[in-house]
């Protein structure tokens, strides 16, 4: 028997469109896998090069930490050759913006003098380099030039670095018996864009002129690194000198990290009170936290702070009233805005922001009045000037160091933000100054 042959049945047009819509989807979906695999791989890998770059920008200040010269211990005497370290403690902090901003203290300013332990320091001299086992050397944030829409405000640190040599035995300084004539630079970033080199500017009967530091030149706040000429020598907050960082050809030479949400330069107060919030410690700068005098109760004491962390904003009168020694009771030593000047007197040193510094015993001794009474130098004239039968006994002076207390040690926090993933990171550096 023959059976009728039947043809093979093909696909409608209605199956071949399902079908094809459901390639479209698989493909589609495979296509979003990749891209977040992809996403991912270079979110993961922005955050590798970020972690590296931190570490690299921690070990960096590390060293320069580890090679301080000075004793912080103030005053400091110029011919100690000691250099100095000066800290200037913002109006920020990391919940100045609120609980819910990524954004911390970034306002912070670290600066002081280091001695290489290893290679030397190198800078730009003229057309070419020079070498200095010692540096002057300041850490600091600016605001960055572009910012992301809806995040965070991103802050470039930056590490400038000038050498200390008294002495400078080349180029335009030796023909010029260890000097230049200022009127040569249109300014300091001029001076800066061929010299990595501390300087101070002298003027005497014979014009104005750059002469370099050394170690004791550098104790006096006015001859550091763009402070200002008129008592106490603020450094340059505003930039308006124009020569914070590098610009021209050498843009970017001094750029350590970008995209940092958080500079914050601590110092250890060991009288500083911790305190217990729902089984969680808490400390100065810390959500929760509930400012207290020092004789309140705490559950221990002793731990890492903002200068002024109690934000006082105001100093106390130098000397302090009463025979009261700093600091005085119930207060910790970095709890308030340190000392200014003498009582009843114009605060004309009054510093902006809550600074310590190493100081220098240099204004007992230069002749000049810088608290605007009359006198001059009267913790070393050898005259009895406060009338309590002591003579030139350290409450005479015109001046004090804003904190005049032995500091026992610094941390300084980094955090960056990472965009494309945005991820946090953060970096904890800690240096003692206690003998170990």
């Amino acid at each position: 028997m023959i059976r009728p042959h039947r043809g093979r049945r093909g696909m409608t047009l209605i199956e071949m469109l399902v079908a094809t819509t459901i390639t479209l989807i698989m493909m589609g979906l495979v296509a979003q896998l990749f891209g977040v695999f992809g996403q991912g791989i270079s979110g993961g890998r922005s955050v590798i090069e970020l972690t590296d770059q931190m570490r690299s920008a921690s070990w960096r200040l590390r060293q320069d930490l580890s090679g301080i010269t000075a004793v912080p211990v103030p005053p400091v005497r110029p011919e100690s050759e000691q250099g100095y370290l000066e800290i200037i403690e913002g109006s920020m902090n990391d919940i100045s913006d609120g609980l819910t901003s990524l954004n911390g203290d970034c306002d912070d300013v670290l600066m002081f003098t280091t001695r290489s332990l290893a290679d030397p320091f190198v800078g730009r001299f003229e057309s070419g380099t020079l070498e200095s086992p010692t540096a002057e050397v300041a850490w600091f944030c600016k605001p960055s030039t572009q910012q992301i829409a809806g995040g965070p405000t991103l802050y470039t640190l930056y590490r400038r670095q000038l050498l200390v040599t008294a002495y400078v035995g080349a180029g335009q300084f030796q023909a010029n018996g260890n000097q230049l004539d200022w009127t040569q630079f249109s300014g300091w970033p001029a001076f800066f864009s061929s010299y990595d080199l501390s300087c101070r500017l002298e003027t005497d009967g014979s014009g104005t002129f750059l002469r370099p530091n050394s170690l004791g030149d550098l104790t006096i706040r006015q001859n550091r690194f763009l402070h200002l000429s008129t008592f106490p020598h603020l450094w340059d907050l505003t930039d308006s000198l124009g020569a914070h960082v590098l610009t021209g050809d050498r843009e970017g030479e001094d750029v350590v990290l970008s995209n940092v949400i958080a500079f914050d330069v601590r110092v250890f107060d060991p009288a500083a009170p911790i305190q217990v919030v729902a089984d969680t410690a808490v400390t100065p700068g810390d959500p929760g936290f509930v400012v207290t005098s020092h004789a309140d109760m705490a559950s221990a004491r002793g731990c890492y702070v903002d200068l002024d962390w109690s934000n006082s904003g105001q100093p106390f009168p130098f000397p302090l009233p009463g025979g009261l020694s700093f600091p005085i009771p119930n207060q910790t030593a970095f709890q308030g805005g340190g000392v200014t000047v003498r009582a009843g007197l114009t605060p004309l040193n009054l510093m902006r922001h809550a600074t310590y510094d190493t100081w220098s015993t240099s204004y007992e001794a230069d002749g000049i009045d810088q608290d605007n009474n009359g006198l001059l130098d009267q913790g070393t004239n050898g005259f009895d000037d406060d009338g309590d039968g002591l003579i030139d006994e350290p409450d005479e002076a015109e001046t004090s160091a804003p904190y005049p207390v032995p500091l026992r040690g610094l941390e300084i926090r980094i955090r960056c933000y990472e965009p494309s993933s945005r991820q946090v990171r953060q970096v904890t550096v800690r240096h003692t100054f206690v003998p170990h």
